[in-house]
């Protein structure tokens, strides 16, 4: 990219001009966005049409808004048991995986030794195990300890697969902070867990909304893991109940699939809205920097 600037102290902004490289590029980014921000408007295409309509004139502006959708494909989905089900693994994923990654980021920035350093990338080798690699062995795991086809057996996989990207990211925010905040805590009498929970702690309080918020995310749009784990239609998550429906009735049901679809990924949206400042600060302030 060349840019031709005005003389100083002229006041002029600077001129860019763009070349066929930079132009190529652009064009190439723009149609990127388009292939992943397309599909998430498909569904507002077929959502207020009636089943009839969608059958003659599928990708016309529908004549009518048909707000009817959204109770048919709350009832036909089952969308209530649906989103109990889901928040109930969202949560468990948090819990199960936010406290245990702090505390091990905190003892893997805070005590370093020979054999903390080993038990972290002991640790950290869990994050490049891929989950379609180990599905069929969770499975029989579960069926062995009596947790197959309940939630906790699919809670319990998906912190496990969690931990080790989240410790490593604790232990690059607590590295970042400054040491002299632990020394201080420890002259005026705190001891170890004190100094954890009382002074460093909040102080990683962007990378722990960060964890909350992705974790949530990520469980909620979880589908290979529960439909591996789960087999009794009373404990399906969102997604696999959309997918179940989508399943059993195919396109000709498509307005109901496309409210379907769209309260399920509602929620996660919303939370992206309103968290994104969150996930920018965790970020900028080194969540993501080793």
């Amino acid at each position: 990219m060349s840019t031709t600037t005005a003389s100083r102290g002229s006041g002029k902004l600077p001129r860019i001009r763009h070349g066929i490289p930079e132009v190529f590029v652009t064009i190439f980014l723009v149609m990127l966005a388009l292939l992943i921000i397309l599909p998430l408007f498909l569904p507002w295409m077929f959502v207020f049409k009636t089943q009839l309509e969608y059958a003659y004139h599928p990708w016309a502006i529908p004549l009518k808004l048909h707000f009817e959708n959204f109770t048919e494909a709350w009832t036909a989905v089952q969308i209530g048991q649906g989103l109990i089900n889901t928040l109930i693994v969202c949560i468990g994923a948090i819990a199960c995986s936010v406290p245990a990654s702090a505390l091990a980021g905190y003892v893997f920035a805070r005590y370093r030794s020979r054999a903390t350093e080993i038990l972290f990338y002991a640790v950290l080798i869990g994050y490049f195990v891929p989950v379609q690699m180990v599905l069929i062995p969770l499975y029989k795991m579960n069926l062995k300890i009596g947790l197959a086809d309940s939630l906790i057996g699919l809670i319990l996989p998906m912190a496990a697969f969690n931990i080790p990207f989240w410790t490593l990211i604790y232990r690059s925010f607590f590295q970042s902070l400054p040491g002299e905040l632990a020394d201080a805590a420890r002259i005026d009498g705190a001891g170890h867990s004190g100094t954890f929970f009382l002074i460093m702690l909040p102080l990683a309080s962007p990378a722990t909304v960060l964890s909350c918020l992705l974790i949530f995310i990520g469980a909620w749009s979880d589908y290979l893991l529960s439909l591996i784990m789960l087999n009794n239609q009373n404990l399906f998550t969102m997604q696999l109940r959309v997918a179940q429906f989508l399943n059993a009735y195919g396109t000709d049901r498509m307005p109901r699939y496309a409210a379907a679809a769209i309260i399920s990924a509602a929620p996660t949206v919303i939370l992206y809205i309103l968290g994104h400042r969150w996930i920018i600060r965790g970020t900028l302030a080194g969540a993501l920097k080793e």
